[in-house]
């Protein structure tokens, strides 16, 4: 069961990149223009999968206004998983939206079942210092550039779309700072319970410490992400998207 917790955790992991201004201005004017006044909301929701069997349901709510964001991730247990993994997971992400994207000033990964276990990030942008709390401590860590959360990072391609480079980046998952690198591998048409999309295709080598991630962003979607796969030691996950809509606020 551990391992397949794991597996859930690891299903966040995600990327974003640099790229030139006119590309960060046109991502967020193409955002904006939908949303009229600049305030909107995106709901998703995924349907999580192994081996072809559902074990959970992931909803989503992206929040933005007044150069603020935020972002919440519940993912819940179906079936006979329900039995083992009691109570919600949430992971919470919130900061600010500046020229080049998302730029993250608090995270937190919370289990409704466990509040004790729940792991919380800061970003001081200002001092370029992370502090992570977990386990009853707190670890402060340099904060490189960019850096992204574990939540953030899939959302931060709404405004800054991927380029024609492989993707290096910083995460954190609120108790590690890691870099990663994913490789750019073409655009496939692919067919998610939300519909069909042209997709740009991103794909992390698996490593002996790390899983191997492969992701799909929607081109004519606003590079949403609509289907992640990891794989691990116990096999493979696969997160689909099931439903997706942009409002206005």
């Amino acid at each position: 069961m551990k391992r397949l917790v794991a597996a859930l955790i690891g299903l966040w992991i995600c990327a974003a990149q640099a790229a030139p201004q006119q590309a960060y201005d046109s991502a967020r004017d193409g955002i904006m223009a939908r949303s009229g006044s600049g305030s909107f909301r995106v709901n998703a929701t995924y349907s999580l999968t192994k081996q072809g069997q559902q074990i959970a349901t992931v909803t989503e709510t992206f929040k933005h206004g007044n150069g603020r964001y935020q972002l919440e991730s519940v993912t819940a247990a179906s079936g006979v998983y329900a039995l083992f993994i009691k109570g919600k997971r949430r992971f919470v992400s919130s900061g600010e939206i500046i020229a080049h994207g998302l730029r993250p000033q608090r995270f937190e990964d919370r289990r409704d079942a466990d509040p004790s276990k729940t792991v919380r990030a800061d970003f001081d942008w200002e001092k370029m210092r992370l502090s992570s709390t977990f386990d009853g401590k707190t670890e402060t860590t340099p904060l490189e550039p960019g850096t992204q959360d574990r939540l953030s990072m899939l959302y931060q391609f709404m405004f800054v779309p991927p380029g024609q480079e492989d993707i290096r980046l910083f995460m954190t998952t609120g108790k590690k700072l890691n870099p990663y690198l994913y490789k750019l591998a073409g655009e496939e048409k692919i067919t998610t319970p939300a519909g069909q999309f042209q997709a740009l295709h991103l794909v992390k080598q698996r490593t002996p410490d790390e899983d191997g991630t492969e992701i799909w962003l929607a081109k004519k979607r606003h590079y949403f992400p609509v289907r992640i796969v990891v794989e691990d030691h116990s096999g493979k996950l696969e997160q689909n998207l099931t439903a997706l809509s942009f409002e206005e606020e």
